[in-house]
């Protein structure tokens, strides 16, 4: 394993190729020591995606280096292109392996990717923790589903008696969900039946992730553990780990925090219009904006030298030679995004057609609220010629929604969120107003912030 990355190649690189850096200030800067330069990043300008230059990937030198180019979302600012060298995500994957080893004790003898494949970042990232971390990888094929690929997991274990009987998948939570929530009792005893054989451990990324919708997961496929993962383009790499003690416990709150890699970042929190760098723990409760500051390895191609702001909102707990202690104030920790958040107009049409449809219903809305700090969904609906009982109505609305998105009736039933539905005279409906013809089928009136 390489050492870890240093600030100066990285530093003197973005100096002598990224056009924002070529100024007498900052070329000034290349004669500091080793220890001067931790102080640099103070004067790294903070960009957000809007202020990256036009194809700067150009200047990533030797052309006979292999560069992939990874297409970002954009949900942290303009979507921008970002390269990435053999070298670049093997550091990511090392920076993973490590944050494995320090959870498991040691990498799992297999992984079973179902994040999203290549092209796309968390699929690469994902591949390159079983590439570096010399573990077996699996992929499903086509029409292959999880159950099938278990069986092979455990072949494999079988005919290795040596070998660690650890599983790590790895996968984004609604992928995971939508499989199991799609098998028939039959298979879904089959495949916990397979996880209490062995020790399986999942990791999850990309989307929000709190304790309770890890218990959910886990009230659906017994492990032994589940990894809140943190990674991006950008090459961040940080987790937060819930164990089976606190999965399996109604009451047991999450004191758990997020541990984000030094190893190929440094780190600063924005706040109040300053950069604070916390090189200890003298800062600790301090809340702002994460900012990630790249690093590479000496020798290598490095993307330039960015103070990128990722906008999420953290307060800073500690720090240590190995990780970064954070406690995220946005969408990893806000009940809020684990009841409704996924609730789209598409959504909202699928459920207001099907029930007007099946009840002989007129046109209708949705409206979401807050009440005593929990979400509520109430639909609105022209009565027309219904005559059955509300109940019956939210019945087969819970049903559809619930198959919409998965996870609702769950949330419902442990009163995380509420679910109600008025019938109501046409003139009551928005939509037969001319006025309001053309608004919004979801009303939202949370008055919250949304990440």
């Amino acid at each position: 394993m390489k050492s870890k990355p240093k600030v100066r190649p990285v530093f003197e690189y973005a100096l002598k190729n990224i056009d924002f850096y070529k100024s007498s200030s900052y070329r000034a800067l290349k004669n500091l020591d080793s220890k001067g330069l931790e102080y640099t990043f103070k004067n790294v300008p903070v960009i957000s995606g809007e202020s990256f230059i036009d194809d700067f990937y150009k200047f990533i030198p030797n052309i006979r280096t292999n560069i992939s180019l990874f297409q970002t979302s954009g949900s942290t600012g303009k979507p921008k292109v970002i390269p990435a060298t053999y070298e670049d995500i093997k550091i990511l994957g090392e920076a993973f392996i490590n944050m494995y080893q320090d959870l498991l004790g040691s990498m799992p003898y297999i992984t079973v990717n179902i994040a999203p494949p290549r092209p796309a970042i968390s699929g690469v990232g994902m591949s390159a923790i079983s590439e570096f971390g010399n573990s077996i990888e699996l992929n499903p094929g086509p029409g292959q589903g999880l159950l099938e690929i278990l069986k092979k997991c455990d072949s494999i274990l079988d005919s290795h008696s040596k070998m660690n009987k650890t599983i790590l998948i790895t996968g984004l939570p609604s992928l995971l969900f939508r499989e199991i929530y799609n098998l028939d009792n039959k298979t879904r005893e089959d495949l916990n039946n397979l996880a209490c054989k062995n020790e399986i451990y999942i990791a999850l990324g990309g989307e929000p992730l709190n304790l309770e919708r890890s218990r959910l997961l886990y009230s659906l496929i017994s492990v032994k553990g589940i990894i809140n993962l943190l990674a991006s383009t950008e090459r961040v790499c940080g987790s937060k780990f819930y164990t089976e003690e606190m999965l399996k416990s109604e009451r047991m709150p999450d004191t758990s925090i997020f541990k984000v890699s030094r190893y190929n970042n440094e780190f600063g929190i924005y706040s109040d219009g300053k950069v604070y760098y916390p090189s200890n723990s003298k800062l600790k409760g301090i809340e702002g904006e994460l900012l990630l500051t790249s690093k590479g390895l000496k020798g290598y191609d490095h993307a330039p030298l960015i103070n990128y702001n990722t906008k999420e909102k953290v307060r800073f707990i500690g720090i240590d030679k190995d990780y970064m202690y954070l406690e995220f104030l946005g969408r990893t920790n806000k009940l809020v995004n684990f009841s409704v958040s996924k609730l789209d107009d598409i959504i909202i049409d699928d459920v207001l057609a099907f029930a007007s449809r099946k009840l002989n219903l007129g046109e209708g809305y949705a409206e979401i609220t807050r009440e005593n700090g929990l979400d509520k969904i109430t639909f609105y609906f022209y009565r027309n010629e219904f005559k059955g009982s509300k109940e019956e109505l939210l019945n087969l609305i819970l049903d559809k929604l619930s198959k919409e998105e998965m996870e609702l009736k769950y949330v419902i039933d442990k009163k995380l969120a509420s679910l109600d539905a008025e019938l109501v005279d046409k003139d009551k409906i928005p939509f037969y107003d001319p006025k309001k013809l053309k608004g919004p089928k979801i009303v939202d009136k949370r008055g919250i912030e949304h990440y």
